[in-house]
Order: C-alpha cells, then structure tokens, then sequence
C-alpha cells in the first residue's frame, strides 16, 4: 500500500493530493493513509503536508519506489525480490546478513537510498549520500573463484557502456571496475564472493553510482575527485529509470559472460579504459610499478610495460594516472 501512495504522490508532482483523495482512489480510511504517509516519511520519503493542498513529494526524482522498479523489469527473475530500506550501513553488508538467515534467488536486489559505511576497493569509504544508486546484486554463477575476477571488470564495462547510452555523460573505467567521468569517480563495483576455489557459492556484487548529488554533498576532502551524473548532464535523473535500465544492461551483459567468457568484453574495455595505452602508477601495497599499461591478460590482471621494456602482470592494486587529458 505504501508504494501505491508513493506512486500516485509522484503521479501528482508538482501538484499536493488530499487525503481524501488517496484514500478515495486507493479504498482505504483517511487514518490509514495519515498512518502511512507518517511510517513513509519515517523511511526518509520527503513528504510534505501543504494546508489546503494535501501531500506532496518533493524531489521526485529521487525517490526509489520498488513497485516501479519490478513492473518495469524486462526479466522478472533479474531484479527481484527487492529489499529497500531508506538507510543502511552498506547494501553488501545487509546482504550477507540476509543470506546468512535465507536462500536468495540469483538476481535479488537490495537496495538503500542512502549508506552509513559504504565501502569501496581496498577497504575505502565510499560516500553515500541520498541522491545515488547504492544497490548489491545476489549472482550465483557456475564459475570458479579465478573467474571471479573478471566478473567484476565485465560488471564494470556493463555500467559504463549504460550510463553512458542513459545519461549521455562519457563515462570510462578505471581498472578494474571504478567509472569516471571527466578524470573524477562517479562510480564503483566492489564483489564478494563465497566458495571454494573450483566453485562459487553465490558473489555479493555491490554497485554505487553518484548520480544527483552536487558537490557539496561529498565530504570536503574528495570534492576534487568525486562527481556526480547530475554534475556533468546539468540535470538530474529519475533513480528509478535509470536503475532499470542499469539492471537490464547488467543481465545482458552478465549472462553473455557466462556462456562466452571474457572475449566478447575485452573490445568494450579497452574502448572504455581510461588509461589503455596510456603512462600508469599502480601501488600493488608491496611496491610501486611504473609503466605504460599495454593490455589485460586472460585473468583481467593488468599487463604494465615498465621502462626496461619488461611486462609485468598485475592481479592487484590501485592505478594511478600519471597523465591525463579528458578525450
């Protein structure tokens, strides 16, 4: 019921609707609608009580509504079941709770309008503000662990091939699964997975795009390394489309790996890569390598060519751009 009031507030928008109303066309009592909107707003739904005018939802656009997420899904098995909650401290760290207490289906969505510890690659924060898409996908791939890897690089090329078809805004990759726009991040994957080393159990594949925040909504220290799609497009976006649209592409894209592999993508990344030819740093925690990163090897591990004109395979670390210049 929740989600069919949301609905018709965001039908209504810019206009309020009266309760009377609501509850007219929803065949409920006035007091129920009250109760409602009041656990809606608890949830971090902006909703407004305007006198003479009834309830309006501000900022539409940003608000996620599961029922316009799964009536709109291509797949009905890709998506779904969904598990939303207004705030949360990580979706990936919810979904490992969820699966410790139930069997969840591959393609289940969980999914926060907002972060309290987000996490990124290396055990970094990631910034999670309301206005971004912060959601983990449960895949349970008929993969080994060594696969895993590459997973996570075509995951990458899916986001950045569809935010860009989206939005218009030219997003890269940064290897292995960061997207950026204009030489800051506007996203990140970040997978976990559990197994044994000749099979997965089920990877945990954490997804967060920051999609229409403005500059002061990142914290002060990662303002000159962060965007948002908003930020770049001048506009925002409706979270809810946009999702849809990302989760189709990442179906697609996920199931074509699984039957062909690696091979069909590798075009895709190195046309997305922003640094594909191009002089690199990558801090692997034990050293630093420097070099020209030449291609990826059938792992997905970085193939760096140093200045002895050696090629040195890298599994992990953090790339650093030496130099950059926006195509």
């Amino acid at each position: 019921m929740k989600d069919r009031i949301l609905v018709k507030l965001k039908e209504a928008y810019p206009d309020c609707i009266s309760g009377a109303q609501l509850a007219e066309s929803l065949g409920i009592s006035r007091v129920a609608v009250w109760k409602h909107i009041e656990s809606l707003k608890e949830s971090g739904y902006e909703i407004v009580a305007k006198k003479g005018r009834g309830y309006c939802l501000e900022h539409p656009e940003q608000a996620i509504i599961p029922v316009l997420i799964s009536e709109n899904l291509a797949d009905p098995h890709w998506g779904t079941p969904i598990f939303y909650t207004g705030q949360t401290q990580s979706t990936n760290l919810w979904a490992r709770q969820l699966l410790e207490d139930q069997h969840l289906p591959e393609g289940t969505l969980i999914i926060a309008s907002q972060q309290t510890g987000g996490r990124g690659r290396l055990g970094r924060t990631w910034a999670s503000p309301r206005g971004g898409l912060y959601f983990t996908l449960i895949l349970r791939p008929a993969l080994n662990l060594k696969n895993a890897s590459l997973l996570s690089l075509v995951m990458a090329a899916a986001c950045a091939r569809s935010l860009r078809q989206h939005t218009g805004c030219a997003c890269r990759i940064k290897w292995p699964n960061d997207i950026f726009i204009q030489g800051r991040k506007v996203g990140g994957i970040l997978l976990e997975a559990r197994g044994e080393m000749d099979r997965l159990d089920y990877v945990i594949a954490g997804i967060g795009i920051n999609v229409n925040l403005s500059s002061q909504d990142f914290p002060e220290e990662v303002r000159h390394l962060a965007v948002s799609l908003a930020m770049v497009a001048g506009h925002s976006f409706d979270l809810n489309q946009l999702l849809v649209s990302l989760l189709e592409d990442l179906r697609q894209d996920y199931y074509l790996f699984l039957q062909k592999g690696f091979q069909p993508f590798r075009e895709v990344y190195q046309e997305y890569c922003i640094h594909w030819q191009q002089p690199i740093a990558v801090n692997t925690g034990k050293e630093l390598i420097q070099g020209i990163h030449r291609d990826l090897d059938v792992n997905g591990s970085l193939l760096v060519e140093t200045a002895d004109g050696e090629i040195t395979s890298i599994s992990t670390g953090d790339v650093q751009l030496i130099s950059y210049q926006e195509e």
